[in-house]
């Protein structure tokens, strides 16, 4: 048996499901087993880089590491950025790229290129196989790499011929078990004991790793009568036509998430989940923390008092953590149920979007229109750019709906192909990626992925004929920007139809109703919705241009 179909059997068994990425020589033996092992199906894009943040959304919603593989040179090259999103987000991907043959090494073979040290700084692993006997146990090893500890992408670089080299019959490696990590009840106790002393005067702000406890958190949340706010990518942590919650905090917060985290009225933050970057803090927003205790929870301790002062950090999995808390909180006696109704009654006014009324038409009106008219489960998935502004503020998550985004790492484009991971890890959740004209030319092509795979996923796409948050960016921060950042208006409508997909061209709300939604997510295959604005209106990325005055004055 070769080499490689040792590793990817050895993969199979470990639950491993799809292989993300485009053939090429220098893999082409992956891509002959699996004609051998129908376990492990190819997804072949049409680029490698949206090939790496489909096998990340797929592996972060599903929690299944993905592999995803790429040629030699330029090929790994266009995997270096997915794999620092990967880095970013901490996902078990395994990227595998492609070598010339190792007896042909620095001899300047056709796309050469020693990748291992490229991939290093964004990998918990990166190694480049030259021993065909030990490929299986290698691999093996990098992906208990990928999910021990705080989970995160690897990188193996193998040559061709070490792929294809007859190594017999195998056993397949056999794994250590993964430690998880272990809850300090200490620590716990003493958070608990906080949270009760701090009575009503306490909020919560969720990021992205307090999805993992979702309904648990709610049921959290009300006890404590707590408002809950949460970052971009924490959004859809929490409903938001829950009483308690406050919206969006960060990059295009929500006025009532500011205004109550900023204000005075609580002595304890409560952060669950949220490495508390520059897009989660509206630009590490000083009134957040001052005059007021930290309690965070984290499942990675590094993320623990690395920005902030934290009086009370609590290290472990985050829904055990939260259960934990339950406990001792309950054990302690019911709160004050006075306290908790008067909380509730004071954020009664559910913080993001409210039914949208006569508005005129804009890119704002119109992701208010989409998220009025979206099924209750489905998924949001957003790409990078000034819509993402707008959706972070005014799409409107409630229990059931979940909500996507690339933000850390921000890679325009990444979710077109993020968007096509998503649907595979959940086909029977309906699927809506919003993504601008911008996008759609760097990576837009990833509809036709979408249609060879038969994937139902609305792409709705808001075309204002320009880069419109480097437009409006330079605006604010410069006054004024290069003509070269608009475009003459292109059909992006009339492009889905030259590929052969459905299709819609919007130019008002009364397109964009939900008998038009249900539409569309109808026709069991993707359909592209072009949203025609003019993007004049400021978006709100104050915060945003903040920073970047800042890191240039």
């Amino acid at each position: 048996m070769r080499a490689i179909e040792v590793g990817l059997r050895f993969l199979v068994q470990q639950g491993v499901k799809y292989v993300f990425g485009i053939p090429a020589g220098s893999i082409n033996a992956i891509y002959d087993a699996l004609l051998d092992i129908p376990e492990l199906k190819p997804i072949v894009a049409k680029h490698e880089n949206s090939s790496g943040y489909m096998a990340g959304s797929y592996t972060r919603i599903t929690g299944i590491p993905s592999l995803c593989v790429a040629s030699s040179g330029p090929g790994a090259t266009n995997l270096v950025t997915p794999a620092a999103n990967a880095w970013k987000q901490k996902l078990p991907v395994i990227f595998i790229t492609g070598s010339v043959p190792s007896t042909k090494l620095g001899k300047g073979g056709a796309q050469e290129l020693y990748a291992e040290p490229i991939f290093a700084s964004i990998t918990k692993m990166s190694r480049t196989v030259l021993d065909p006997h030990e490929l299986p146990e290698i691999l093996a090893e990098a992906y208990h790499t990928a999910v021990s500890g705080v989970p995160g992408p690897v990188h193996l670089a193998i040559p061709i011929d070490i792929q294809m080299k007859d190594i017999g019959e195998r056993e397949l490696p056999v794994l250590p078990p993964v430690e998880q990590p272990i809850i300090d009840l200490a620590a716990a106790k003493a958070a608990a004991q906080r949270i009760k002393a701090a009575g009503s005067k306490g909020a919560i702000l969720l990021g992205h790793g307090a999805k993992t406890a979702s309904e648990s958190i709610v049921q959290f949340a009300e006890m404590l009568g707590w408002g809950v706010a949460t970052t971009p990518r924490g959004k859809g942590a929490f409903p938001e036509n829950h009483p308690l919650s406050l919206g969006g905090y960060g990059l295009s917060a929500n006025w009532k998430a500011s205004e109550y985290l900023n204000g005075g009225n609580h002595e304890v933050l409560l952060i669950i989940g949220s490495s508390l970057g520059e897009l989660a803090t509206s630009n590490w927003e000083p009134r957040l923390v001052a005059g007021r205790e930290l309690i965070h929870i984290d499942y990675d301790a590094n993320e623990l008092g690395k920005v902030y002062e934290t009086h009370y950090p609590v290290h472990g999995e985050i829904k055990l953590v939260i259960a934990e808390l339950l406990e001792q909180l309950s054990a302690d006696g019911q709160k004050d149920e006075a306290a908790v109704g008067e909380a509730f009654a004071g954020l009664a006014e559910a913080a993001a979007a409210a039914e949208p009324g006569e508005e005129k038409w804009n890119t704002r009106s119109a992701i208010r229109g989409l998220s009025a008219a979206a099924p209750k489960h489905a998924r949001f998935f957003l790409d990078i750019g000034e819509f993402m502004t707008y959706s972070i503020q005014n799409v409107l998550i409630e229990s059931g709906q979940a909500f996507d985004i690339d933000i850390n790492f921000g890679g325009m484009g990444s979710g077109l192909g993020g968007v096509i991971g998503a649907q595979l890890a959940e086909p029977s959740r309906p699927t809506i990626c919003i993504t601008g004209d911008g996008c759609f030319f760097m990576h837009g092509l990833e509809v036709l992925t979408a249609k060879e795979y038969q994937l139902p996923i609305l792409f709705v796409v808001i075309n204002n004929a320009r880069l419109g948050m480097v437009y409006h960016g330079h605006m604010l921060q410069y006054k004024r920007c290069l003509d070269d950042f608009s475009q003459e208006r292109v059909s992006i409508a009339g492009i889905a139809r030259s590929l052969g997909l459905r299709h819609a061209e919007i130019t008002s709300l009364d397109q964009l109703q939900s008998e038009h939604v249900s539409e569309w997510l109808s026709h069991g295959e993707p359909v592209v919705v072009e949203v025609i604005v003019d993007g004049n209106e400021i978006p709100p990325m104050g915060e945003r241009v903040k920073f970047l005055q800042g890191a240039t004055y």
